[in-house]
């Protein structure tokens, strides 16, 4: 275990770099923050590279350390300045971005996420598509970021359950339909059907659109369109409720 007392420290700048996407994307790491989040990370069997603990912590806490992975004991007021939530529990860990190939299954369930901005949203609905039993959330190129921290925050430890599957393109849709697949995709529209009379024991993914324009036309010409009835005033649902409610639809048909 090395000690680490000042901020100007190289591995201190490092993690606090993984701040930006754009050094996320260069050197295909992330972090994640917290007691129950880093017990997460390691029990997944995610290839964690580091981890990083405040003073206190380590005095105060008991954690078990895996003995392979680098530990590094930092002071309080430098750990904190590498954080990214406003009160930090005293554990981060620095873990590599999952870059093995990607197939899909065509006897499992997918959701694909058409440029979605919110990180909240996103982290939600990994959470949801971990609970109703899918095997990967496909993004979209210009999704928000789910390796940022509020992604990984926001799906509440099932990030570390589930295939998350970056830059998806429609050609990549495409293919996935030769294969087999259905898209279903949730659009408001005088020739969408309602989401309960989709067949969706067939190979099928989920589409789910932007919050504030919906499923972009190149993937909708895809899709089999389908809205949910909305019976009061509101316009439409939120992205990651409506997202819920269509997995649970599919995870409800298959049970």
């Amino acid at each position: 275990m090395l000690e680490i007392t000042s901020f100007s420290n190289a591995k201190c700048k490092y993690v606090k770099s993984l701040a930006s996407k754009k050094a996320r994307d260069e050197n295909r790491e992330y972090t994640v923050e917290g007691i129950k989040s880093v017990r997460d990370a390691l029990a997944s069997g995610k290839i964690v590279s580091a981890l990083y603990v405040s003073f206190s912590f380590y005095e105060e806490q008991d954690f078990e350390y895996p003995k392979n992975i680098p530990l590094y004991k930092t002071v309080d007021r430098v750990f904190e300045k590498m954080c990214d939530t406003k009160a930090p529990q005293g554990i981060l860990a620095v873990i590599k971005m999952d870059d093995s190939l990607f197939e899909p299954d065509i006897k499992k369930p997918y959701i694909y996420c058409d440029r979605l901005q919110d990180p909240g949203n996103l982290g939600t609905i990994i959470r949801t598509a971990d609970a109703a039993g899918f095997d990967a959330v496909l993004l979209s190129k210009g999704c928000a970021d789910a390796y940022s921290p509020k992604t990984v925050r926001a799906s509440m430890g099932s990030f570390f359950n589930i295939r998350i599957v970056k830059d998806v393109t429609a050609d990549v849709l495409a293919r996935y339909r030769e294969k087999g697949f259905t898209l279903i995709g949730g659009a408001l529209g005088i020739d969408s059907t309602d989401y309960r009379r989709a067949d969706m024991t067939k190979p099928s993914i989920i589409v789910v659109g932007n919050e504030a324009n919906g499923i972009s036309g190149e993937v909708l010409t895809m899709c089999e369109k389908v809205k949910i009835p909305i019976a009061g005033k509101a316009e439409s649902l939120n992205v990651s409720v409506a997202a819920a409610i269509l997995m649970y639809e599919l995870f409800r048909q298959r049970s």
